[in-house]
């Protein structure tokens, strides 16, 4: 009976450290842990109001554009993204949308760490406020949740 307790705790961690895996075009996989994505790439940080929440809230993660550096990657040699959720929801951004509206994967909402009960562990989020252009049906199926896969398209 008690090794319940630390088998219980030992699951609960290693449930908060859900990685993000990114597949390339050239079938290649890469896997970040929630530390890499949090210390080795840049944070960025804004507030805005999305459909889902009844107030605005802060959201925190890292830049596509600065994924994508991370990775050693082009913009100009990349045509989409795609967002894959733990429940194989997908959704596609074009490059071009993601170097005009700068989303980020965040993996903070409000300075809390995102839980998959919380759209978390990361979540494609667009600044509406910055963008009110964008704030719209078709951005929102793009703001992927519970997202633990991302595939890089290259260009043709």
């Amino acid at each position: 009976m008690k090794w319940i307790f630390p088998l219980l705790l030992l699951i609960s961690f290693s449930s908060h450290a859900t990685p993000l895996v990114i597949r390339l075009s050239d079938t290649s996989a890469v896997t970040l842990t929630y530390a890499q994505i949090s210390k080795e790439i840049p944070s960025n940080s804004f507030k805005t109001e999305l459909p889902w929440y009844e107030e605005p809230n802060t959201y925190t993660g890292i830049r596509v554009t600065d994924l994508i550096s991370y990775l050693g990657k082009q913009p100009s040699d990349l045509s989409a993204m795609s967002f894959i959720a733990l429940n194989d929801y997908a959704a596609s951004t074009t490059i071009n949308d993601i170097l005009q509206y700068d989303p980020i994967i965040a993996y903070k909402m409000n300075e809390k760490k995102m839980k998959v009960r919380n759209k978390g562990p990361y979540w494609l989020v667009f600044n509406l406020d910055k963008y009110p252009e964008i704030d719209n049906d078709i951005f929102y199926t793009q703001m992927v949740w519970q997202i633990d896969e991302v595939i890089i398209h290259s260009k043709p």
